[in-house]
């Protein structure tokens, strides 16, 4: 099957990824309170096409994964949060997709993006339930930290995700890719 990974049209694709992200965001809740019976919720999911307007902002972007009959398999975004700091958000890929390294590609397209962006570092947290999620994140190099300042996770929930960080090494430059020292 081919995927293909490009900027999302926020003009006619807003509802098609705001479902996307509202089928995410329920889900994990769901697993959150299985798991470790929490019933909070770090995001209001009733807010969630809202604030992909957000994403308009050239300091952040928003791809979608689409399957050859058009139809959206995948979301990620990426936002500065601080000079030289991009956090990679929402990201989810279908389960029906899952296996076809579409979250590999996102994350890869991200991780280009940020280096476009100028960015020295990328961010990302998960909920510790989320093994494959973070099983990519290490094969790309991420490294697990403290929770990082600008995080939308509150503090009382922060025990149950894991935050990462990796260094983007641009093209050109000295020094090695890789993980950073946790913050």
């Amino acid at each position: 099957m081919s995927i293909l990974i490009r900027r999302a049209d926020l003009a006619t694709e807003a509802d098609e990824i705001a479902k996307l992200l509202v089928d995410y965001l329920t889900t994990a809740l769901r697993e959150l309170h299985e798991t470790f019976g929490i019933q909070d919720s770090p995001t209001d999911v009733s807010g969630v096409r809202d604030s992909l307007s957000e994403y308009s902002d050239p300091s952040k972007a928003l791809f979608v994964a689409q399957d050859p009959d058009g139809g959206l398999v995948g979301v990620a975004g990426l936002r500065t949060t601080e000079p030289g700091v991009v956090e990679v958000k929402r990201m989810y890929v279908v389960p029906e997709s899952r296996g076809l390294r579409v979250g590999s590609r996102l994350l890869d397209r991200l991780l280009a993006e940020a280096e476009g962006l100028g960015a020295s570092a990328v961010r990302l947290d998960t909920a510790r339930f989320m093994a494959d999620a973070q099983r990519l994140y290490r094969s790309r190099g991420f490294a697990e930290r403290s929770p990082y300042p600008g995080s939308e996770i509150p503090p009382h929930l922060q025990q149950y995700w894991i935050f990462f960080e990796r260094a983007i090494e641009r093209r050109g430059r000295q020094g090695r890719q890789g993980a950073v020292s946790p913050g």
